[in-house]
């Protein structure tokens, strides 16, 4: 239970990260994002909520990362996805992913998912009412490597300043979503210091088998 706390705790500071960072009104002000802590296989551990929604698209995005990734997830990678035919929601709502390793062992993803104001397309703020083909909606990320083992993947930020109306916003948008993953590895790499990995990840499965139980009781 006090593992459960710390990572509710985490996952509002996540939040508050990302809010008080990001450079959309969107997100600051409507909260038109969320943000998680999944296990290596995608299943959602704790969340904090801006639009709910997000949090159930969590584990289809983080699993297009493993179908495209597995074997090749590293300490200090980084992964952008928007792509709604890989479990995105639209174009303008932007997954950033981290996997969290604690001395090598990979233990969780931390994601956060948010509106960006503007990712390019037909109309200014990316949201063409007409639109007949998701190509006038705007870029298109399928699960990317943003950064690889820590290297920042400039081609991936030189497309993005290239294509959108508001290049300012839409990469403060984007670094704002990087900070919010970072501050939760930092986070759980506390609690691992403190607990250690195996009660962490014990801590996991234990939150995820008493959800199972409680819900089918209900249901």
């Amino acid at each position: 239970e006090i593992i459960r706390g710390k990572l509710l705790a985490v996952v509002d500071e996540m939040g508050l990260v990302l809010a008080r960072s990001s450079m959309s009104p969107v997100i600051y002000e409507v909260l038109d994002f969320a943000c998680g802590i999944c296990d290596p296989a995608g299943q959602l551990i704790a969340q904090t909520n801006g639009i709910t929604v997000f949090t159930g698209t969590f584990s289809t995005q983080i699993s297009a990362v493993l179908r495209k990734f597995r074997g090749n997830i590293n300490p200090g990678d980084v992964f952008i996805m928007n792509n709604p035919y890989e479990g995105g929601t639209h174009l303008c709502d932007v997954a950033v992913m981290k996997p969290v390793f604690i001395a090598d062992r990979f233990v969780a993803f931390a994601i956060a998912l948010a509106h960006w104001s503007e990712v390019g397309g037909k109309t200014p703020g990316s949201l063409p009412p007409d639109a007949t083909e998701v190509f006038q909606e705007g870029i298109r990320f399928p699960a990317l490597k943003l950064f690889d083992r820590g290297v920042r993947q400039d081609a991936i930020y030189e497309i993005i300043e290239t294509n959108v109306r508001l290049p300012r916003m839409s990469l403060g948008d984007l670094n704002a979503e990087l900070a919010s993953v970072r501050i939760a590895d930092i986070r759980l790499a506390e609690v691992a210091g403190k607990y250690g990995a195996d009660k962490l990840v014990a801590a996991f499965e234990h939150i995820l088998a008493t959800s199972e139980r409680l819900s089918r009781a209900a249901i």
